[in-house]
């Protein structure tokens, strides 16, 4: 099971900056191919860069679209609309993601997007209930839930946030406050594909602070607990990301623990060769 390194760009990047970055992603990934073979990378750029990422890694597509039709010897027209797609989107080195979507597919939402427009623009993957969403936006777990409900109506595997504040975990509570974030996050009778929990401590994000391995440790346990406990006959596969201050020094030490199949990368995913080196 390849571990998920998803970047999560917030409000961050524009065209100019996207090229530098597709240009740098691509050099690398040509010279390191078997290393990053061995993860799923996703790309959650800003919203309106989407259609535009998507176009990029679509010429790239093409070209690997070639070589499997010269190796099974067949033409354009020999596969259907479903075919091509899907035979396109499996050959991305990258997979797109969406920064949040609403909880209803259309509708007089001004400024919001929804999951089935993300799925429109080559998105397989949507971050959900991110803890600055929830603060700034004071989406409660409840939204959360319906946001993880119209992702799943739509194909899109969620990446669902949860963890605690400072003082929580001054408090000692931060156990059994994650437990109830996820408890109310997953819509019940809800199955998934990917069942995917990022865990990103909210003191410890942009912040520099990393936990100790022992403290994410911990939480991976707790995860991983529930899921076999409540979950594990709703979902084909489990995946415990972990998020906050991620570097390229401490990325390794932290997929080394166990309990944790990847992570989700903040600032340290601008810089393309920074984020290659979180990969390997």
């Amino acid at each position: 099971m390849k571990k998920i390194i998803a970047a999560n760009w917030k409000m961050n990047h524009a065209f100019d900056e996207v090229d530098v970055w597709m240009d740098g992603f691509f050099k690398n990934y040509s010279a390191k191919y078997d290393e990053l073979q061995k993860v799923e990378i996703v790309l959650c750029p800003p919203a309106f860069l989407l259609d535009y990422i998507d176009s990029e890694l679509m010429d790239d597509s093409f070209d690997d679209l070639e070589e499997i039709m010269k190796r099974d010897h067949k033409k354009v027209e020999d596969f259907s609309a479903e075919e091509l797609s899907a035979i396109m989107l499996e050959q991305r080195p990258i997979r797109l993601g969406g920064q949040d979507c609403h909880h209803e597919l259309a509708g007089s939402f001004t400024g919001d997007i929804s999951a089935t427009m993300l799925k429109k623009v080559g998105c397989e993957y949507v971050i959900i209930g991110h803890c600055e969403r929830r603060e700034n936006h004071f989406e409660s777990s409840e939204i959360v839930a319906k946001k993880v409900q119209a992702a799943l109506s739509q194909s899109l595997t969620p990446i669902i946030c949860v963890g605690e504040s400072k003082e929580v975990r001054d408090e000692s509570k931060h156990l059994e406050f994650v437990y109830k974030q996820i408890k109310d996050s997953i819509p019940q009778e809800a199955n998934f594909t990917k069942l995917v929990i990022a865990y990103e401590p909210i003191w410890s994000i942009g912040t520099g602070k990393t936990p100790t391995v022992a403290e994410i440790a911990e939480m991976a346990k707790l995860l991983g607990k529930i899921f076999n406990e409540k979950l594990q006959n709703r979902a084909q596969e489990f995946f415990m990301l972990y998020g906050g201050s991620v570097t390229s020094q401490n990325a390794k030490e932290i997929l080394a623990i166990d309990g944790v199949s990847g992570l989700l990368v903040g600032k340290a995913s601008l810089d393309v060769e920074e984020f290659i080196k979180i990969c390997l």
